[in-house]
């Protein structure tokens, strides 16, 4: 459990983190990144020709599939924003996954040094 404690064994005060919730924070952003990889390529197919819209050959119907095309799949539509709150969703994963590492890699090496031969 997370403990969050002025008068922690530590002496300087602080918190400390046991090593199983590292690890579960280190599954947690694994999952998060395999759900993130899922919607990229939701995203991805909302330009590709099964999201167009079938309103007929008339002018009209022609003019309002485009118009829906464009808002729903143009850079400047739907995909574009889902694109740049896609980016920012990856940079806050790659730092979760890059924190996660060095808590293990952090866990790991102390537990080495604890290790008797």
């Amino acid at each position: 459990m997370y403990v969050d404690d002025a008068t922690a064994s530590s002496g300087a005060g602080g918190w400390q983190v046991e090593p199983e919730q590292v690890r579960e924070f280190a599954r947690a952003v694994e999952a998060v990144r395999a759900d993130l990889e899922a919607i990229t390529r939701e995203v991805e197919d909302l330009s590709t020709p099964n999201y167009a819209p079938l309103l007929g050959t008339s002018p009209v119907g022609q003019e309002l599939a485009e118009k829906f095309t464009d808002r729903m799949g143009s850079e400047r539509g739907l995909r574009g924003q889902l694109n740049v709150a896609l980016e920012r969703m990856e940079e806050f994963i790659s730092s979760a996954e890059k924190t996660a590492s060095q808590y293990l890699q952090t866990d790991d090496d102390n537990a080495s040094k604890l290790r008797f031969v």
